[in-house]
């Protein structure tokens, strides 16, 4: 498979998408024009400073009051956007492993045209890619970063609602969803969960539900029989247990207590942030916050484990891994070094037919 403008896919050139635990270079995020919303994120970004370096993004005439708000500790640039979920409109970034970094631009249309859809968030992957000056490489899908993650060893949680969505992909076969994700994140194995969270409005927050702790652990949101977010969760739990990872191992599932928080987003403490050896778990002033956090603390022994006030970023419609954009670290990897570089291959590209072939066989074995 190569992409539509004949210049190959991030697979084919050696990228792939890391995991969320993989070192930092940086975190983006947007600075809101709504004051209720700027109280928010301010001490939200102050924590994200202490942790990597922040970029503030601001639209031209709101700079001098992000800067006023957040001093020297963030960055603070001025590009068009609209949207204060970067992780959705913004580019999702990838790593080759030599040192090399790109990222992919998904085509975007407001969540399936579920909110009005600002024409500087169409364009504002494009925008940020021209601005870092980082290699893009535009996708043949309609999403959002938010709808997946990934263990950084081939693997991918996806939300299927969002990718088969009829307002996002009409008619998009799963096998050819699959065979894209994995030309243009570098994966070789695409667990879908099948179902969105209740809250999840945009259709869009697979964080909501479950996110990796390691290559074949999967911290997994349960809720109390009788929530009415029980039966969703209970169900993502179940089918996580009887699938495998790209190493053909089965999951080691680990729940978390779903808040009881009722905000206009889900609450949820899988939506956390890894950066750079700490551990951020939004917190929603519950007794479950300190229960999420020794489970958690289990999980990354040898990090930070804190808890970040996660309350009014949710009452405001905002989850904390949705707001920030990770930007890699521009990693070297030993196993990857030593790869030639795609200009000095003698050997023809992936055999896509081969991979599709083995995500059926695993999928039958899985059923």
């Amino acid at each position: 498979m190569v992409s539509k403008s004949g210049i190959g896919t991030p697979h084919q050139d050696g990228f792939y998408l890391p995991a969320d635990a993989a070192r930092l270079g940086r975190l983006w995020l947007s600075w809101p024009r709504d004051a209720l919303a700027r109280a928010a994120i301010v001490p939200v970004a102050k924590v994200l400073a202490d942790a990597a370096p922040v970029s503030v993004i601001a639209a031209p005439g709101q700079e001098h009051d992000a800067r006023a708000a957040l001093g020297d500790m963030a960055a603070v640039e001025i590009l068009e956007h609209c949207s204060l979920r970067l992780r959705d409109t913004g580019p999702t970034f990838l790593v080759d492993g030599k040192g090399g970094a790109a990222a992919v631009d998904w085509r975007f249309n407001g969540w399936g045209e579920r909110l009005p859809a600002d024409p500087t968030d169409e364009t504002f992957a494009h925008t940020l890619l021209g601005f870092t000056e980082v290699r893009r490489f535009r996708a043949p899908l309609t999403l959002e970063g938010s709808a997946f993650t990934g263990d950084g060893l081939d693997t991918l949680l996806a939300l299927a609602p969002a990718v088969f969505d009829p307002a996002r992909n009409p008619g998009l076969p799963r096998l050819e969803a699959f065979a894209i994700l994995q030309q243009w994140l570098g994966v070789a194995r695409v667990i879908w969960l099948e179902h969105a969270h209740p809250r999840d409005r945009l259709v869009t927050d697979v964080r909501a539900l479950a996110a990796f702790a390691a290559p074949g652990v999967v911290l997994v949101s349960q809720a109390p029989e009788g929530r009415a977010d029980a039966q969703v969760l209970t169900a993502v739990a179940h089918d996580l247990k009887r699938t495998r990872d790209a190493q053909g191992k089965h999951l080691d599932i680990v729940a978390l207590p779903a808040p009881a928080a009722a905000t206009p987003v889900p609450a949820s403490y899988t939506g956390f942030l890894t950066i750079n050896g700490v551990v951020l778990v939004p917190a929603y002033d519950e007794p479950g916050d300190e229960r999420a956090r020794d489970i958690l603390a289990e999980q990354f022994r040898s990090q930070d484990v804190r808890l970040v006030p996660a309350l009014e970023l949710a009452k405001a419609g905002l989850t904390l891994a949705g707001l920030a954009l990770p930007h890699p670290a521009r990693l070297l990897e030993r196993d990857r070094a030593s790869i030639l570089p795609r200009s000095a291959w003698s050997q023809s590209p992936p055999d896509v037919d081969a991979m599709l072939q083995k995500y059926i066989d695993l999928a039958a074995e899985d059923s």
